[in-house]
């Protein structure tokens, strides 16, 4: 074999760093995860991390095992819900807090995301309080795994939904529209008007709402409409007849037709239940 020229020599050694430079790039990797590993060794099982969520103010922390029992909550959770201490919300499930309806669709997310392990991210939905039923959430669950690799529960966090929330530019877009509901739900809300605020033709609108919502836009009025009236119910002794008429039902047995669809219960039926659970959470 001849010598090699003064390009192949160049190219031999060019090689050299790139090599050593990849060697160095998977020492620093290894090095960097012994150092993690090591530093939470160092931790503990204290829980630490969990101390951030406490100072973010719109985000409500939660966990609960494959049951369905809360096993930790933040302190935004806790006070959307109506609780003081965590301790309260311990074992509870879904169901000691929320209306029948919704108790169904937050175990099937639960379940899905336990069972396909894949998180579920930024869920558009409206979400029962104790105190403040008029709000809707953004929701994201990610399964919870033991030190085998066995899913165990699920952990999340809830927070308000609003346009500087980072949503799809599909939820941001509908904004205008949803402020508008919440503010004028009392009142007749053309759909045509709600097109206008979104700047989208009709059926535009009605794809977005279903898009993002899973539902109509006349829907998320009604739905709307329920959220507010659940809340005189736990807070005022206002008549059912009245609340009905206040919140733009036509009347008592539409109101009631439309609460039990979107609730599971009826109106009645929701202010002894849920008063029941608020005075026990209170006597705790």
């Amino acid at each position: 074999m001849g010598p090699r020229t003064g390009g192949d020599m160049r190219s031999i050694y060019a090689e050299r760093p790139l090599a050593s430079t990849v060697m160095a790039s998977r020492s620093a990797i290894s090095n960097t995860g012994a150092l993690q590993a090591a530093f939470f060794r160092r931790m503990g099982s204290g829980q630490q991390f969990r101390a951030l969520f406490e100072h973010l103010s719109d985000v409500h922390f939660f966990a609960k095992d494959a049951e369905g029992r809360f096993v930790a909550a933040g302190a935004g959770l806790l006070q959307r819900l109506g609780f003081s201490r965590e301790e309260e919300i311990l074992g509870l499930t879904d169901a000691d807090i929320h209306p029948a309806r919704v108790v169904q669709d937050i175990r099937e997310d639960d379940l899905r995301v336990m069972q396909t392990r894949k998180p579920l991210i930024d869920r558009v939905e409206a979400l029962f309080t104790r105190r403040n039923a008029k709000d809707w959430y953004l929701t994201t669950k990610l399964p919870i795994v033991d030190s085998r690799g066995t899913v165990i529960g699920v952990m999340g966090f809830v927070r308000p939904f609003r346009r500087e929330s980072g949503v799809s530019p599909h939820a941001a877009q509908l904004e205008p529209a949803v402020t508008h509901i919440q503010a004028h739900h009392r009142e007749p809300i053309a759909i045509p008007e709600l097109a206008r605020l979104a700047h989208l033709s009709e059926r535009q609108l009605s794809r977005r709402f279903q898009k993002v919502f899973g539902m109509s836009a006349q829907e998320f009025v009604v739905r709307t409409r329920v959220q507010a009236a659940s809340d005189d119910l736990l807070q005022t002794d206002k008549s059912v007849a009245d609340i009905a008429h206040e919140h733009g039902f036509y009347d008592q047995s539409a109101f009631t037709r439309q609460f039990r669809q979107h609730t599971g219960e009826t109106p009645l039926k929701f202010r002894q239940s849920h008063r029941q659970i608020g005075a026990a959470g209170e006597r705790r």
